[in-house]
C-alpha cells in the first residue's frame, strides 16, 4: 500500500513515484500487488507507461496525517496490506500542525495497520524537501524524529523500517513546483523505497 498524501496520489500528467517503483520491482523479479481504494491521479489518470502497471494506491491529495489516521482501519480493512510506505507530514507542516500531534498521528496510523495485519511491515519515510526553505526547516525537525519513532514502534512480528527520501532530492530539480516530484524526482524516490524493500524482504 503506497500511503500518503499528494506526492504519493501525483497529479493527472504525472507518473507519480509509484510507477517506476511498479517497473523497479517487476524488472528485477518480484511479483508485486498495489493495494488502496483509489487508482488515478488528482484531476485524472497518472501517466505511467510501466507494462501491466497497478494503480492502487491510497495517496489523498492534501491529506494531513490526523484525515489518513481517521480513515486507515477502513481502508486496511478493504485492501489487507501486507506491506505499507509511507510518506506522509507535509501538509501538516504547511498548516503548522504541532510536530507532537503529526508524530502521535504517525504511530497510531501504524497501531491501526497492526489491528488488521499484526504482521505488517511499515516503510516509513523521511519527507523530500520543498523550494520553502521556511516548510524545510520543520520538514527537516519532523524527519530528525522518523527514526526514533521507528525505533519505538518497530517489532520483530511488524519492523517499521526508515527510508531517507529526504538526502539528495532537490526541489529546484526534482519538483514541478517545489513540492511534487517531476519525472526526476519520482525516480529517485521509486529507488529509495525498492533499495528498502530490497533491503529488508
Amino acid at each position: 500500500m503506497p500511503l500518503g498524501d499528494s506526492i504519493t496520489q501525483g497529479a493527472a500528467g504525472h507518473a507519480s513515484y509509484r510507477c517506476q517503483l511498479w517497473r523497479k520491482l517487476i524488472s528485477n523479479g518480484y511479483r508485486a500487488d498495489f493495494v488502496g481504494t483509489l487508482s488515478t491521479g488528482y484531476l485524472g489518470e497518472n501517466t505511467c507507461s510501466a507494462r501491466w502497471f497497478d494503480r492502487d494506491h491510497e495517496g489523498h491529495w492534501s491529506y494531513r496525517a490526523e484525515q489518513v489516521l481517521a480513515n486507515i482501519s477502513n481502508w486496511a480493512a478493504s485492501t489487507q496490506p501486507d506491506l505499507v510506505l509511507i510518506h506522509l507530514g507535509t501538509n501538516d507542516t504547511y498548516h503548522d500542525q504541532p510536530e507532537d500531534s503529526t508524530v502521535l498521528e504517525l504511530e497510531q496510523i501504524i497501531d491501526r495497520l497492526r489491528v488488521v495485519n499484526p504482521r505488517v511491515k511499515v516503510f516509513l519515510a523521511q519527507l523530500t524537501p520543498t523550494s520553502s526553505a521556511i516548510a524545510s526547516l520543520k520538514l527537516q525537525s519532523l524527519n530528525q524524529r522518523i527514526p526514533l519513532l521507528a525505533e519505538a514502534k518497530s517489532t520483530e512480528e511488524s519492523p517499521v523500517y526508515v527510508v531517507d527520501q529526504w538526502t539528495g532530492f532537490v526541489p529546484s530539480t526534482d519538483t514541478y513546483d517545489g513540492v511534487h516530484p517531476n519525472s526526476l524526482g519520482e525516480e529517485k524516490m521509486a529507488e529509495r523505497w525498492y533499495q528498502a524493500i530490497r533491503d529488508h524482504l
